[in-house]
């Protein structure tokens, strides 16, 4: 008998909506007291799933390649993913040490990030900066102090 509530099913369908965004991405390394900065832009595309923002997009390495990079952010922390002619993935979290491997076209390196400061800023609900400051040993050995900084806009 077909009208039973239970042998009728309901086809649910959650649509997922990526946006086209601009990333201005500025980052600062020293090694011993010198700082360097680079200033990067990207298109990229960045979507909301479940109670994590999703940022995507494509670096071009200088003489290495292309890379597809994702950022997870969460209220407290953001894990990157680069993957490509180098691979790896950063958890940051404030106040926190991470161990990672570092995937080069030269091999790869034990990587360790300290965290010293995070800060995601956003506007309408969605994250239009974000700032993290960390340390990284690569196979044990301090390899600098970083800043990185990303503005987000349409």
């Amino acid at each position: 008998m077909d009208d039973c509530p239970l042998s009728k099913q309901k086809s649910w369908s959650v649509e997922v909506v990526m946006e086209e965004v601009q990333l201005k991405l500025s980052a600062r390394h020293r090694v011993d007291g010198e700082w360097d900065e680079t200033t990067h832009e990207y298109k990229g595309k960045l979507v909301q799933k479940a109670s994590a923002w999703y940022l995507t997009y494509k670096e071009q390495l200088e003489d290495a390649g292309e890379v597809s990079t994702t950022l997870k952010l969460t209220d407290s922390a953001v894990t990157l993913v680069r993957q490509g002619v180098v691979s790896t993935r950063q958890h940051f979290e404030k106040g926190a040490s991470t161990h990672s491997t570092y995937q080069s076209p030269y091999g790869p390196f034990a990587m360790e990030t300290h965290t010293s400061k995070l800060r995601i800023r956003y506007a309408e609900d969605a994250p239009v900066q974000v700032e993290i400051f960390y340390q990284t040993w690569m196979n044990e050995q301090y390899a600098g102090e970083h800043e990185l900084k990303m503005e987000l806009g349409k």
